[in-house]
């Protein structure tokens, strides 16, 4: 699991810093403990587009899919 935590931190470095903090925030304190859907969610959260992510987390965009729902709770909490 190591590995994988390595790979999806590397894939939390992002071109905004504050994304950068809520996302590996997330990863660090909340990823291990979230069910597989949730942690499904946030690795198709981590493909998406810098400013799309900011939007959803920020709640000025609904995301499309119903999956990120409940992850967006949680990282919109770590605001």
């Amino acid at each position: 699991m190591t590995a994988e935590l390595n790979r999806l931190r590397w894939r939390c470095q992002r071109g905004m810093l504050e994304l950068d903090h809520i996302l590996r925030g997330f990863l660090d304190t909340g990823y291990l403990a979230a069910p597989p859907e949730t942690q499904r969610a946030f690795e198709s959260l981590l493909s998406m587009e810098d400013a799309d992510i900011l939007d959803l987390v920020m709640g000025r965009t609904t995301p499309v899919s119903g999956e990120l729902v409940p992850l967006l709770a949680l990282l919109q909490r770590r605001i």
